[in-house]
């Protein structure tokens, strides 16, 4: 089904890039757009698109905007059923049947604060072991409970180990991952990597001191860690070993990481890349033939049946079933 006419597109998408998107159902899901403005000014106005294409009066579309967010992630929770999504200054987006909105910021809920006296920036918001998680420096991780509600895990005793003589750079975490409640793990900093059994913390002896990107608890029994440039380790606990190699410029690093029928694929702001036999990182088209442009792919959510994987790049996105690739828009189609 297409999802916009000439005219739906030049009203809700028109002016803006795709930045990221989230997963609800495979025929429902949320896309965070970015206005594209040459002036440094003012904030650039971010757009959250949500999109139904099933129910009598499909396709179904409705949006929010603010000018004051910046640097968002959005991810799909289902406890409760919302988008939420979270910039670098904690400020709060969500969504859910009844309304859309922003709310308020975790830092008015919580004391943002390191034992430093140092403020914690918030990385980016997921989804692990069925709930949202704020994912911040200085090792910080808040888990949320509905709107307006955030748990602080060092506030319940369960945050990852302070170090007080590290330079704020050196620690994580940028991103988080989980096989279950009592077995996540987190990256980020420079090798920063841990994971929590589900009363304590571990430091997982990675053999690099890059920094970290992404991590994800694969169906393979794995975890794959990414750093800035592409290069990937997979492993567990203690057990670590490097897969691929690439030396990716910065902006073209992973910023996300997903497991999907069989394959590990990470998503950048523009395209996506899978290890090849050589065991180097590479565009996804070098190894899928049908694989969609770049313009239309990149961000990554999987679908919570982990049936369908939906990837948005600047100028569109597209969905997959692990054998076709269908695209759901592309702002080409409307020039």
């Amino acid at each position: 089904m297409k999802i916009f006419s000439k005219a739906t597109f030049k009203s809700h998408v028109e002016g803006y890039t795709v930045y990221d998107c989230a997963f609800n159902t495979v025929d429902r899901f949320c896309f965070l757009l970015v206005e594209e403005k040459d002036s440094r000014d003012t904030l650039p106005r971010t757009r959250f698109l949500v999109v139904g294409l099933d129910g009598p009066t499909a396709p179904r579309l409705g949006y929010f905007d603010t000018g004051d967010m910046r640097f968002s992630t959005i991810a799909r929770g289902y406890a409760p059923e919302e988008y939420v999504a979270v910039d670098t200054a904690s400020q709060v987006y969500s969504s859910d049947s009844r309304r859309r909105g922003m709310e308020a910021s975790i830092e008015d809920l919580i004391s943002l604060k390191t034992p430093a006296d140092t403020m914690v920036t918030i990385r980016r918001v997921v989804r692990a072991a069925g709930k949202l998680y704020a994912v911040g420096s200085n090792r910080r991780l808040y888990r949320r409970e509905g709107m307006d509600q955030w748990v602080d895990l060092h506030g319940e005793g369960w945050g990852a180990p302070w170090q007080s003589d590290a330079r704020s750079r050196a620690m994580g975490f940028n991103d988080l991952s989980a096989f279950s409640d009592t077995d996540f793990y987190a990256a980020g900093g420079e090798g920063d990597l841990w994971r929590f059994d589900g009363t304590h913390w571990h430091p997982c002896p990675l053999p690099t001191q890059a920094q970290l990107e992404t991590v994800c608890c694969a169906g393979d029994g794995k975890v794959y860690v990414s750093d800035l440039h592409g290069n990937v380790w997979a492993g567990r606990e203690a057990h670590w070993e490097q897969v691929a190699s690439s030396e990716l410029a910065w902006g073209s690093q992973p910023v996300d990481a997903h497991w999907f029928q069989g394959r590990m694929y990470f998503g950048a702001q523009e395209g996506v890349y899978v290890i090849s036999a050589d065991k180097e990182l590479v565009p996804l088209g070098e190894v899928d033939e049908h694989a969609p442009s770049s313009m239309v792919t990149g961000r990554i959510d999987i679908s919570p049946d982990g049936r369908h994987m939906l990837t948005a790049g600047p100028y569109g996105a597209c969905l997959y079933d692990g054998e076709r690739w269908t695209r759901l828009f592309s702002a080409f189609d409307f020039r």
